[in-house]
């Protein structure tokens, strides 16, 4: 019998990225992503349903890090140590050193190889440790 796939809330604004994201994923046999739109959304799941982990774009600005706070301070259904991997655009400003504090375990820039995407879930998730 074969380990259930780890429990992921994907946030990501960009429908056919997200979608793109979720079937490979789901294709490869690697992870069960639950799709989230926006911060906003993602709120409403993470309230009733536990992850073990999270992909969270950084587009929102500081709804995002507000979101990854809150997570942090033990507000969701979802453990307060989930890991969480980010995205930004590239060029985007992030506040790494906050990002840091917030426990992150690893930021990729967008646009991003969905493999790259899959290896850090995935190597986070077996490792127990932040991917590079």
């Amino acid at each position: 019998m074969t380990a259930p796939l780890p429990r992921i809330l994907l946030i990501e604004p960009q429908f056919v990225l997200r979608r793109t994201m979720v079937m490979v994923a789901r294709d490869l046999g690697m992870v069960d992503f639950h799709e989230a739109s926006s911060v906003g959304r993602a709120r409403t799941m993470l309230a009733t349903d536990a992850y073990e982990g999270m992909v969270l774009d950084l587009q929102e600005g500081p709804q995002a890090l507000e979101l990854l706070s809150d997570l942090r301070q033990g507000r969701f259904a979802t453990p307060r140590d989930a890991r969480v991997v980010a995205l930004a655009a590239n060029g985007a400003l992030v506040d790494v050193q906050r990002l840091q504090v917030l426990g992150l375990a690893c930021l990729l820039g967008k646009p991003v190889r969905i493999s790259e995407l899959l290896d850090a879930i995935v190597g986070v998730q077996e490792e127990g440790a932040p991917a590079s």
